[in-house]
């Protein structure tokens, strides 16, 4: 089932045309969302000394303003950076008008799972880059079986029929990504995805006001993955975006390398179960700020949380899928000290495991925020 598009892709600097704020104002419960900055990086209260910058301001620039990013190594520790949003020259400079063809076909939205009406459901929204106007089909293969890979983890596996699945067709004038394989290679794409991405060869970063356009054409959008036309391991979680159309924050990952998919299931623990990261720095030293708001970090002991029947009080002493019992291991929210987390290895610590009891319970309250219940 196709549907045609509403409006055509804006420059990545453009706000948002009248159409889309009417389309939004009817939406109630987009207004439960929180901001893609409580989600993110700054889930853990007075979290600024740990971040490299701040969200860029929308009036400043575009050549001055910078980003936010999420990026995985392949060992799948995380790590965070600052980006300019601004497209790199060399990018730029390989543009090439499009042809008719792909302009006409450029934005087709398809319907991939279709579970009930958008605001009874999640709604997915697949955007695709480095696929030619010939390779359409193929990047409806490959958004198929990405969301299959994702669907696979708990507890998107239990609750399947909770969402919808939209690909939205993104026409680029070449085949493949920037920086894949190496770090001279330049594409002509749709959203400028790149390899390379501010010196960081795994980091895998996009036009941002690019896809806020495409992910517009969607009947909905709660989530938003970029599927990059490459088998390269990479990726990136933009978590500081929280767009006018609906979504909070961007996953990129590549289309053929099987462990791409754990990228876009650790960035939605941020985007849908409002889900700290429990990694660490060593160098942030000790935590000294708030009771963070995120459900996985507390500054509370073990004693503490069953007093005040606080934070994952619940699953104390419970087994946990991703390994050993549920309890208080210190280091999280990017501290090493003066912050716990329920579990000593979740998927929000590394890629490749599971969520933990926790964040099980937080991304099915993810869920169920979208669908209204």
């Amino acid at each position: 089932m196709q549907h045609r598009p509403r409006r055509s892709p804006t420059p990545s600097d453009a706000s948002a045309p009248a159409g889309i704020r009417a389309r939004i104002a009817g939406r109630g419960r987009k207004r439960l969302r929180l901001t893609a900055a409580a989600a993110g990086l700054a889930l853990v209260s007075g979290l600024a000394a740990t971040a490299s910058a701040s969200p860029a301001d929308s009036a400043a620039p575009a050549a001055s303003r910078t980003q936010q990013v999420e990026y995985f190594a392949p060992d799948g520790h995380p790590r965070h950076t600052t980006v300019p949003v601004a497209t790199p020259k060399r990018l730029a400079d390989a543009h090439r008008a499009p042809s008719a063809a792909g302009l006409a076909a450029d934005g087709d939205v398809t319907s991939v799972i279709r579970n009930g009406a958008t605001d009874k459901k999640v709604d997915v929204v697949f955007i695709g880059d480095g696929y030619t106007l010939a390779q359409q089909k193929d990047f409806h293969a490959d958004a198929k079986a990405k969301w299959a890979q994702i669907s696979k983890v708990e507890p998107y596996a239990s609750n399947r029929k909770l969402f919808n699945v939209w690909s939205v067709d993104a026409v680029s004038n070449q085949s493949g990504v920037s920086g894949d394989p190496g770090k001279d290679v330049v594409k002509d794409t749709a959203l400028d995805s790149h390899f390379w991405c501010d010196g960081i060869e795994r980091l895998l970063c996009v036009d941002t006001g690019r896809v806020e356009s495409y992910a517009g054409k969607a009947p909905d959008a709660d989530l938003v993955i970029v599927l990059s036309n490459s088998r390269k391991y990479g990726g990136a979680g933009y978590n500081d975006i929280t767009s006018p159309v609906g979504y909070d924050g961007i996953a990129t990952a590549s289309s053929d390398h099987p462990d791409s998919a754990q990228v876009a299931v650790h960035e939605t623990g941020h985007s849908l179960g409002k889900l700290a990261d429990e990694y660490v720095y060593d160098t942030n030293g000790t935590y000294t700020g708030a009771e963070p708001s995120a459900p996985n970090i507390t500054k509370m002991s073990v004693a503490e949380m069953k007093a005040k029947k606080a934070k994952w009080y619940r699953y104390l002493g419970q087994n946990s899928p991703d390994g050993g019992k549920v309890g208080a291991f210190e280091g999280g929210g990017y501290y090493p000290r003066g912050l716990y987390r329920p579990t000593d290895n979740s998927i929000m610590r590394t890629l490749g495991r599971e969520f933990n009891l926790p964040g099980r319970q937080a991304m099915i309250d993810g869920f169920h925020r979208h669908t209204g219940r």
